[in-house]
């Protein structure tokens, strides 16, 4: 079997492609650049290593506890 290579420029003529192929029922294979696949593991990697609180009263509390301060600047309105 043939086997044919496109390398899209942008998105949205990439899923033109696998549209197309789902279409004419055209067996198809997605491969996945390696860097690009580096850079979506280190954003899964990062998004799962926040500790949130359990309730939505201590994650109010812990944004509330983050954001005053107990010296505040009022030289501005003098």
């Amino acid at each position: 079997m043939n086997t044919l290579i496109i390398e899209p420029q942008n998105k949205v003529d990439y899923q033109l492609f696998i549209d197309l192929a789902k279409r004419l029922n055209v067996k198809y294979r997605e491969e996945v650049d390696a860097e690009e696949a580096k850079k979506e593991a280190d954003f899964f990697a990062l998004a799962g290593s926040f500790d949130l609180p359990e309730t939505s009263e201590e994650l109010s509390q812990c944004i509330e506890k983050a954001r005053i301060s107990k010296n505040i600047d009022t030289k501005w309105a003098e």
